[in-house]
């Protein structure tokens, strides 16, 4: 059960994982250079995104920057096209998230440019 904190909008929870589930996150915390709170947080947002229960709306479309508004984050998210044509989350420091999937699926511009090949989607 969540308790709230301070925050009247945040949870705090607590979990018990199998050692070898807290070792992989641990490894995948450390190569994004993030927390291990950050990262289930991340994953979290992923699944979020991807069944529908978050709203995102592309914000702006600059030179390599894409700014998207994260209504469940309630703020702005850069995605940027790395020079290997990979978009990398600077929120969720990932090539893979649910800020990328909803770019990908939701903005014409981007979806037109991973048709294309301008933008990599592996």
């Amino acid at each position: 059960m969540p308790r709230t904190t301070a925050a009247p909008r945040d949870a705090v929870w607590t979990l018990r994982l199998r050692r070898e589930i807290d070792e992989i996150l641990e490894r995948e915390a450390k190569k994004r250079g993030v927390s291990k709170n950050d990262l289930v947080k991340s994953i979290l947002l992923d699944w979020a995104y991807r069944n529908g229960y978050n709203k995102v709306l592309h914000f702006n479309f600059r030179n390599t920057t894409i700014t998207l508004w994260d209504f469940l984050l309630n703020q702005t998210v850069d995605l940027t096209l790395m020079e290997d044509r990979r978009l990398f989350c600077e929120h969720c420091r990932a090539y893979s998230c649910g800020h990328i999937y909803y770019a990908l699926t939701s903005i014409p511009e981007v979806a037109r440019k991973a048709r294309r090949g301008e933008i990599r989607t592996e």
